[in-house]
């Protein structure tokens, strides 16, 4: 088979709660990918997979092939690119082992602990690694279409956003695309307060009562000059019934409010518009259960690639974070989620809580990878 219709054999570290995801939604896609395997030390897991492969989300597994260590994974499964779902300190030694093997290497979040262990993994690209992160939130559907309106001049130059969508540096990743900016310095003032709210779902089902818990609500200024990002989460927000996730986009001709954008033609008439969630599955369609993507005005801003695979909107962005690390590594595409962006976000988070715990304006100021390369 030719190398641009064969499957990507995709490798998986880890067997915790994110590689059950992963391998769902890569067994979801199977004309996209082959699993080639997945190494982790627990041999309970091991035997699982091997016999019924690993359930998440209450979802049955399929079966896949389970090493115990790395360099069994890669002698065995032979992947094109390994996706690791490990914490940021035990990846970083299995990171420099696959950039040693000339493994292409798709990381989870964060890409590591500190600013010295982020420079680190700049440094590794540098000298030709191929790695990237499994940042995923800007690609979740409604988000992509939001950001894709922000991008798009209809608001005119952004000039504020609050983004209330992801904790820590996933929300800030959403925040950096909103307002437009990369490694722009920025002055951040922040808080963290305890306060008390109903409980929220688990992953594994409704809260099994309703007493009130304790949750810690953080926000956060960025303050860059002619832009002003407001990031603001609840710890308690994923999955919650009574917090809500919130995007507002503000430009100089209008404004997006969630999923209605507002602003003036150039016939100097006000106009309102709502981004449309067009899904197949509901009453009297046939079609199945997928998304097939948002509109706005009937022009497309996002399109399901993956339809009709029965995926929701968080799995369409792994889907989405996976396939474009196939892409880049099998067929030399755009390549995803970079190091030094990902390095940037971690890096924004830990001068937030800096700030938060101090109770003083924090400025942010360049750092090594905002000049650093991407894999080739």
């Amino acid at each position: 088979m030719d190398a641009l219709e064969r499957r990507a054999r995709v490798g998986i570290v880890g067997s915790g709660f994110r590689a059950r995801t992963v391998l769902r939604v890569l067994h979801a896609l199977p004309d996209r990918f082959e699993v080639a395997g997945v190494a982790t030390r627990n041999a309970a897991d091991r035997a699982e997979l091997a016999a019924r492969g690993l359930p998440a989300a209450g979802l049955p597994g399929l079966p896949a092939p389970a090493y115990a260590s790395v360099p069994e994974l890669l002698d065995g499964g032979h992947p094109d690119l390994v996706v690791l779902t490990l914490p940021a300190g035990a990846a970083q030694p299995v990171i420099r082992d696959l950039a040693a093997a000339g493994v292409p290497v798709l990381t989870e979040t964060p890409a590591a602990g500190t600013v010295e262990e982020l420079a680190a993994l700049q440094r590794l690209v540098d000298d030709g690694a191929c790695v990237h992160v499994a940042e995923q939130y800007h690609l979740e559907p409604l988000v992509e279409a939001q950001l894709a309106v922000a991008a798009s001049g209809l608001l005119g130059p952004v000039t504020d956003a609050h983004v209330a969508v992801a904790h820590d540096y996933h929300g800030l990743s959403v925040l950096r695309r909103a307002l437009g900016i990369t490694f722009e310095d920025a002055e951040i003032t922040a808080r963290r307060d305890v306060r008390r709210v109903l409980p929220s779902p688990s992953r594994s089902g409704d809260p099994e009562d309703l007493a009130l818990v304790d949750t810690v609500h953080a926000t956060a200024w960025l303050d860059l000059g002619g832009r002003l990002g407001t990031y603001e989460f609840d710890d308690v927000q994923y999955r919650s019934w009574v917090r809500s996730p919130a995007l507002l986009v503000r430009g100089e001709r209008g404004e997006l409010r969630d999923d209605v954008v507002r602003y003036v033609g150039a016939d100097g008439q006000p106009r309102r518009s709502v981004l449309e969630r067009v899904a197949a599955g509901g009453a009297g369609s046939h079609e199945g259960m997928f998304l097939r993507g948002y509109t706005l005005d009937g022009q497309w801003l996002y399109r399901n690639a993956f339809r009709p695979a029965r995926l929701p909107d968080d799995e369409l962005s792994i889907a989405r974070i996976v396939a474009d690390m196939a892409d880049h590594v099998l067929h030399g595409a755009t390549p995803p989620y970079s190091v030094a962006e990902a390095a940037q976000d971690q890096y924004l988070q830990l001068e937030v809580r800096r700030a938060a715990a101090s109770g003083e304006r924090v400025r942010t100021s360049p750092q090594p990878w905002a000049h650093g390369r991407t894999c080739a």
